[in-house]
């Protein structure tokens, strides 16, 4: 239901800005930035506890230092990246984010048998439609954002990249439109809640899809990270760990105060444009775009780390002859 009550939320705003331009720039502002501070950058403060269920069984106290070493080095990275490979950065962020959003989606329909790439391409093409759509309907705007964020005279890579993206996005459009077919299909031919269920997704679908057409590609990312992707990532650690909503942001909020103060001093000091709404576009994907990689390949490698510890922690074998 989250997923439907901010694709309302993302048309209010489009509303709004479309009747009173002015008057909503700061109410849109307003709700953008809390959506950030009270959902997005938690989600990925608790990157920490994701880590820890994981890596102390394996090793130890020390799970803490090699885990925050690993965080930095590849949020480093990203930050350096969009000043010395913006391109290849550009194509990192955006096509991981793509395949990490898809992990996140539910299967409404039976998985085809034996099509492990076929299925991975649905998820992917799916997950990635605040990545695919803002690409290939507004891709001049797209480049234009991230032109401001790479250093002057990038504009020629970051037009190469953006151009790499709009074929990727468009092929990968005509693959989220075979699923709505597929699903629509299957729809049909289902009865009672089934049926309820999967039409209201398909229409879920098809207006995100028309919010991110239409909408401005960084308010549509942000809305899509925060109350689509974030959101549900919060809900399931919750589940796990088994605390209250209240435990759970009390435990993150030490991290993401931490978050919002680097990022807000790395804007000052290091990211400042000549205007203030440049500076915030930069801040926005330079800060988002550190944070999110290293998150998604923690999530990534957590199904793997968790095998291994389930080998770490299972009885060695015995041989012996029964007598």
């Amino acid at each position: 239901m989250h997923a439907a009550s901010m694709t309302l939320l993302a048309w209010a705003m489009i509303g709004a800005a479309c009747c009173f331009p002015a008057a909503a720039a700061i109410p849109v502002g307003g709700v953008l930035a809390g959506l950030v501070a009270v959902i997005g950058l938690p989600h990925g403060a608790a990157d920490h506890r994701f880590a820890r269920r994981r890596l102390e069984p394996i090793l130890g106290p020390a799970w803490g230092g090699v885990f925050l070493l690993a965080y930095l080095a590849i949020a480093g990275g990203v930050a350096l990246g969009w000043f010395f490979e913006p391109a290849a950065t550009v194509l990192v962020f955006f096509l991981a984010s793509a395949w990490h959003f898809g992990q996140e989606e539910p299967d409404l329909l039976p998985r085809p048998r034996g099509a492990t790439l076929l299925r991975t391409a649905f998820r992917v093409a799916r997950g990635g439609l605040v990545i695919w759509v803002p690409v290939a309907c507004q891709t001049d705007e797209v480049v234009r954002i991230l032109s401001l964020t790479a250093p002057h005279g990038a504009t020629p890579q970051i037009r190469w990249a953006v151009a790499a993206l709009v074929v990727c996005s468009w092929a990968m459009l005509a693959i989220e439109v075979v699923a709505l077919v597929r699903q629509s299909l299957s729809a049909v031919a289902s009865t009672g809640r089934r049926r309820r269920i999967l039409l209201l997704d398909v229409l879920m679908l098809l207006s995100l899809m028309t919010v991110l057409a239409t909408m401005n590609p960084i308010v549509g990312f942000l809305v899509y990270f925060c109350g689509w992707h974030s959101a549900r990532g919060l809900r399931r650690l919750r589940r796990e760990l088994g605390e209250s909503w209240w435990q759970l942001a009390m435990s993150l909020a030490p991290m993401t105060a931490l978050s919002i103060a680097l990022i807000a001093t790395t804007a000052c000091l290091v990211l400042r444009a000549p205007t203030w709404n440049d500076t915030l576009i930069r801040a926005t994907f330079v800060g988002l775009s550190s944070v999110a990689v290293p998150h998604l390949v923690l999530h990534g490698l957590g199904p793997v780390i968790d095998r291994i510890v389930r080998q770490h922690a299972a009885p060695p074998v015995r041989w012996g002859s029964a007598a």
